[in-house]
């Protein structure tokens, strides 16, 4: 596993990015790409959760907009995954942001999500324009 690839949610980062003061900007490793953000993998680790690094950060609204996904994980969760970032607020902890349904290799050792949705925490972030269950952008994890 080299990268995780994900999009976050496509019409979220066009009205930031269509906010007179809106950016979203990847750093920490993470770089963005025609498909979404790569964040590079630091491993396998213990129960098979797959740890990457790097972050992406949407700010606009005079500053009361800043939401930081970093260091993105996604760990099993029967019946599917979860993927989990840093805690903005406490980095030493983790906030389960998304539910995924499934996540399966294909043909070519791309490991694809579906059903990726926020979670409740997930939605706290963003002060109310989204709710639990909301659908984002799926990841992939490349070989």
């Amino acid at each position: 596993m080299s990268a995780l690839v994900w999009g976050v949610k496509a019409s979220l980062l066009a009205y930031v990015r269509g906010m007179p003061d809106g950016r979203v900007e990847a750093s920490g490793g993470a770089t963005e790409t025609p498909d979404g953000f790569a964040f590079p993998a630091h491993g396998e680790e213990r129960g098979g959760v797959l740890g990457f690094h790097g972050s992406v950060t949407l700010t606009g609204h005079g500053g009361m907009m800043r939401v930081v996904l970093a260091d993105p994980r996604l760990v099993p969760a029967a019946p599917g995954w979860e993927l989990t970032v840093r805690d903005d607020e406490d980095p030493s902890g983790r906030l389960r942001f998304a539910t995924v349904e499934a996540f399966e290799p294909d043909d070519g050792g791309v490991r694809r999500a579906a059903g990726t949705r926020l979670t409740a925490e997930g939605a706290d972030l963003f002060f109310g324009p989204y709710t639990e269950g909301t659908p984002l952008d799926d990841p992939r994890v490349e070989p």
